[in-house]
């Protein structure tokens, strides 16, 4: 994350845009390969097994069940906590939306940023 700076803004709509953006741009991203790898491996868990799932069983040398309710759980808090980051996102945003000044926008966008 880089460090919000105070800035001038030529009205409100270009301050609001540069908050609204910097939210975004300060949401973490999950790397493409990450995603790629957890969403094939949720794939196999749908599917009840495959390759990839499999290799990781013998990796750990537990049986494929234990790999799949791992890969469930995982999943599942993720999910959970990709809500929250998100309910955060798009409540952040709002309220810059609602926001009458620069200074309030700055306020609202800072601890995302900093």
């Amino acid at each position: 994350m880089s460090k919000l700076r105070i800035r001038r803004h030529a009205d409100r709509d270009a301050a609001e845009a540069y908050y609204l953006e910097a939210v975004d741009r300060a949401t973490p991203r999950v790397p493409t390969l990450l995603a790629a790898r957890r969403e094939a491996k949720w794939a196999e868990v749908l599917a009840g097994g495959g390759p990839i799932l499999q290799a990781e069983a013998e990796a750990l040398g537990c049986s494929l069940q234990k790999v799949i309710d791992s890969v469930t759980a995982a999943r599942r808090q993720w999910c959970e906590d990709e809500a929250q980051r998100e309910a955060a996102r798009v409540r952040a945003k709002a309220l810059i939306r609602q926001a009458d000044t620069p200074a309030e926008m700055h306020r609202i966008a800072a601890p995302w940023c900093d």
